[in-house]
């Protein structure tokens, strides 16, 4: 099949535009906090190509002839580089989700709200819908100051906790366990099965060595015996005891929670490259299957870029890591 692509830039494609001058097209799709990407270097022979205004938007498709393109993303520009010779110019552009106010530091005060409060007031307050998983929503925050801090880093700092995402994507401020990100954003993340001969190269390490099978929190039981009481997420040893007193069980539980599933994701990792596969999508999982014992079945994706050239074709540079249920 031959690959095909589509830019539409403010509105305009501009793909018949830059077709005999694209040197490469990279979209890079983030796992977690990260924010997605995109990376278009051109041919600027005769610097007939106008600079792309800062703040331009950019939507990007990539497919092949017959079957078509799918969208891999909106963008917003946010750097042009120049260079030469031969005469170059490279676009950078980040997603287009997150709103200036969402970065700009404020200082105020919360009490005893849930992180699903928190999440609806912070998202209301920048034009989005909140996207909380009901588990995480549930759970009860003390005294918390914000002190010249962004409602991004805060929600960033309470996601490192408990083990969830924050990230605003597709309309959406999500707040919710790590893995989930996107398909909280109603994008269908299926199972792609990949064989070796689908591989043009793989990486794997394995690190069982050390693997724990617990991990304990402690909680300060104000109202009985007035002792940090434990909560263990998992089975066997050996045991992780996380440092410190969370402030309820709820809070400890979480907390373990979250250390234990990082854990697990932890003891393997793949880094590969494939043809291209619009399917392929960080937060999602590929299936292998005729390599070997260890690298054969399931792996969560951390990062995926995908790549086009019209030299080189459509290819996908995927990382991955052991599912936290493995």
């Amino acid at each position: 099949m031959t690959p095909d692509f589509k830019i539409i830039a403010d509105s305009q494609d501009i793909t018949a535009k830059v077709r005999d001058r694209l040197i490469e097209l990279r979209v890079t799709d983030e796992a977690g906090q990260s924010s997605d990407a995109v990376t278009i270097a051109l041919d600027d022979r005769d610097s007939v190509i106008a600079l792309p205004r800062k703040g331009a938007s950019l939507e990007v498709s990539l497919g092949y002839l017959g079957t078509g393109v799918a969208a891999l993303g909106k963008f917003t520009v946010d750097e042009t580089a120049l260079s030469g010779p031969p005469d170059t110019m490279t676009i950078r552009g980040r997603a287009a989700d997150l709103r200036a106010g969402l970065k700009s530091p404020r200082t105020r005060s919360w009490d005893q709200v849930t992180v699903g409060d928190m999440v609806a007031v912070i998202a209301a307050g920048h034009g989005y819908s909140p996207a909380v998983s009901p588990d995480l929503a549930a759970i009860q925050l003390g005294h918390l100051d914000q002190t010249e801090e962004s409602d991004l880093h805060l929600l960033t700092r309470l996601a490192a906790r408990y083990g969830a995402v924050a990230k605003p994507a597709g309309g959406r401020l999500l707040f919710v366990p790590a893995g989930e990100a996107k398909s909280a954003t109603g994008k269908s993340l299926p199972s792609v099965a990949l064989s070796r001969g689908d591989f043009s190269r793989w990486d794997v390490t394995l690190a069982d060595r050390g693997r724990y099978g617990s991990v304990t929190a402690h909680w300060h039981d104000v109202t009985g015996t007035g002792q940090p009481q434990p909560v263990t997420v998992g089975e066997g040893e050996p045991v992780y005891t996380l440092r410190g007193t969370y402030r309820d069980e709820a809070e400890a539980r979480a907390a373990a929670r979250a250390k234990y599933e990082a854990l697990q994701r932890g003891r393997g990792t793949i880094t590969a490259e494939c043809g291209g596969d619009i399917r392929l999508a960080a937060e999602g999982v590929i299936v292998v299957s005729g390599i070997r014992d260890g690298v054969d079945g399931a792996w969560s994706l951390t990062h995926v870029t995908h790549v086009y050239s019209p030299v080189v074709g459509y290819r996908c540079e995927l990382q991955g890591e052991s599912p936290k249920n493995s």
